[in-house]
This record gives C-alpha cells, structure tokens and sequence, in this order.
C-alpha cells in the first residue's frame, strides 16, 4: 500500500516535470557565465529584421495610388513642421528613435529574465532577480549531473513490488516496517525492565531505612540494658526501670488469677485478671501458653498488646505485657517487625531482668530471715 502511494504521488509526477524542468537547467548550464548585456542592446536589431518577412505585405499596395498618398503625407508634414529646420528635425527623429530603442530594450531583458521566454538567458535571471535563483535554481545548476530525467529513471528502476530485492521500495518500506516493529517491541521490554529495576530500587530505598532505623533502635536499647546492668551493681534497678522499650504491665499467677504487680507508662486501667471469664485478655491468652510464645491484641483501635508468659524461679508464672500505639514505629520495630533482632530476643531480655529481680529480692528475703534466726 505504501509503495503504491509513493508511486502514485511522485513518480508519476517526476514524469511530468522533467520534461518541463530539464531543458531550463539545461539552458542555464549552458549559457551560465556568459556575458549577456549585449544581447539585450543587439537583440531587438535581431527582433525588427526578424519584421521585414512582413513586407510582403506591401506588395499588395498599388503603386498607382502613391501619386495620391504622397502628396498628402507631404501636405500633412509641411504643415505641422514645414517651418522647423532641417538638423533640428533630424535630431528630434534621432533622439525619439533612440528612447523608442532603449524602453524597447527594457522590456527585452525583462522577457530574458523571465523563464519560459524564447529571450530567457541565466545571467540576466541572475542580475534581476538573484534571490529567487539563489534559493531556487543555484542547486539544481551547480550539480551539473544532475536531470530530473535521471531522477525520475532511478525511482523507476527502484519502484518493484518484489520483496526479496533489496534495491526495491516493497523490500525498503517491509524492512524498514520490521525494524519499526523491532524496535517498539525493545522500547516496550526496556521500559518494562526499567519499571521493575525502578521499583526494585524503591523497595532497597524502604529497606534500607528501616534497616537504619532498626539498627538506630537496637542501639537504643543496648544503651539502656548497659545503664541497667550499672543501676543494678550500683543497686538501684527495680521494676520500674523495666520501660526502656515502652510501657507495660506485668503479672504473677496465683491459682486461677494473674495478679497485678506493677504497671507503668500504660493508661493505669490495668487490674487482676481471673483465668475463667477474662478469655479475650492477651495476658490471658499468654498465661495458658506452655510454650511461651507472643500474643498480640488491640484492646482499642490504634492501641497494642503483646503479652508473653515467663517461668520464674521456683515454678512462678508471671506475664509481661508491652502497651503501645500504632504510631510507635519503634515498638512496632522491635516488638512485631523481626528486623534487625527478633522480637523473641527482646523479650528473653526482659525475662532475664526479670530473673535477676526475683533472684535479688528472694536473696534479700533470706538474707533477712537469717539475720532475724541470728538475732534471736
């Protein structure tokens, strides 16, 4: 279909316009450089001799009516200028002659810079309108090997409907069609390619700065276990240094009852809690769990809870529960994410503060039994 069009747009009109077009470079070629003023002034000499094949016209005229005409051109011209003298009326026919002559001239090198005229030379085309050559008719000159007739013989030679000759439009035009096709399809895969690496790279952007946070943050409590550890040689740690990750509540089974031991940087609603009828607690839930795993509740929309149960010394049971928002990317971090350590790490953290504790307090207690026994 291409093919077709081209052929029918532009060959067919090649065809038209060389015959046209190649005898006026043809003309121009020829007569460029040459001098062309002289023709002007000689050209219409040639063009008033080429008027007397006229004369035979005036064979026609009877010489017998001269008697008659002549002496009446010669009445009119005595009476008008039969007082002028003789030189003056030479002059005056000399000088009308000449401007006669010279507007004729005017208008011949108009007509020889005129394509198309039979006067029509280059260089006067060049001297009157030398923009127009020079934009127009400078190419097409200067390449002297070059016709619209050559042209118009290799579009023909290439104009074949046959698709394996590479010298042929068909064969130009699918080429060219497969390699359009060729490269939209590798486009397409690239771009394809560059949005998975492009999300690929957003992904290792979102990693990485939860690596750094969670990093940032594992730092954080390692600085605080350190500052613990001194409280406690220093025997200052209780209980209620225990909030370095966040707030929370803690619990010891009695029977069928976790009873409230210490609850800090919570709401402060916190209360004993019975095994039975307080099912949908997440200290309930841990407290049942032999295996001591996590548990994660939301007692309230944007509020958390992940309680997890402790075997102490001597066969306690106690529960430990951490309180935090959903807007605490740290607790989140630490508690749910498994990022850089396992939340079961921090919670061994905790169980063994809280080890530490129990085993101080049980120490003291003896301590102080003994010192009663020694006393009495």
């Amino acid at each position: 279909m291409v093919v077709k069009q081209v052929k029918a747009n532009y060959h067919s009109y090649l065809n038209e316009i060389k015959v046209t077009l190649d005898p006026v470079l043809t003309t121009m070629r020829t007569q460029s450089g040459q001098s062309w003023r002289l023709n002007a002034w000689l050209g219409p000499i040639k063009v008033f001799f080429g008027y007397f094949r006229y004369m035979n016209v005036l064979k026609a005229v009877k010489w017998a009516s001269l008697p008659i005409i002549g002496p009446v051109i010669a009445g009119l011209v005595a009476g008008n200028y039969g007082h002028w003298p003789i030189w003056l009326c030479i002059v005056g026919t000399l000088l009308l002659v000449l401007m006669f002559y010279y507007l004729y001239v005017r208008s011949y090198i108009e007509r020889m810079a005129t394509i198309g005229q039979p006067e029509f030379h280059v260089e006067a085309y060049k001297s009157r309108r030398p923009k127009e050559y020079e934009k127009t008719w400078a190419q097409f000159v200067n390449k002297s090997d070059f016709t619209f007739e050559g042209l118009y013989d290799i579009v023909n030679a290439v104009f074949s409907q046959n698709n394996s000759d590479p010298s042929s439009v068909a064969y130009i035009a699918a080429y060219s069609k497969s390699q359009h096709d060729f490269m939209q399809n590798t486009i397409s895969e690239l771009k394809f390619t560059i949005d998975e690496k492009e999300e690929a790279i957003r992904w290792l952007e979102e990693e990485l700065v939860k690596s750094e946070n969670a990093v940032s943050y594992l730092i954080g409590i390692i600085k605080k276990v350190n500052e613990n550890l001194y409280r406690y040689i220093n025997d200052r740690f209780s209980l209620t240094d225990m909030d370095f990750v966040c707030g929370f509540s803690l619990y010891r089974k009695e029977g069928n009852t976790l009873k409230l031991i210490l609850d800090k940087g919570t709401s402060g609603n916190s209360r004993d809690l019975n095994l039975d009828t307080d099912v949908n607690f997440a200290a309930v839930v841990a407290a049942k769990d032999d295996r001591e795993q996590a548990h994660h509740n939301k007692p309230y929309p944007e509020r958390n809870i992940v309680a997890f149960r402790m075997t102490m010394l001597e066969g306690e049971i106690w529960v430990w529960c951490f309180h935090f928002d959903d807007d605490d990317e740290r607790s989140l971090s630490l508690l749910l994410g498994n990022d850089i350590i396992e939340s079961r790490q921090i919670r061994r953290v905790m169980h063994v503060f809280c080890l530490t504790l129990q085993k101080r307090q049980r120490l003291i207690s003896e301590k102080e039994v003994g010192q009663d026994v020694e006393a009495n």
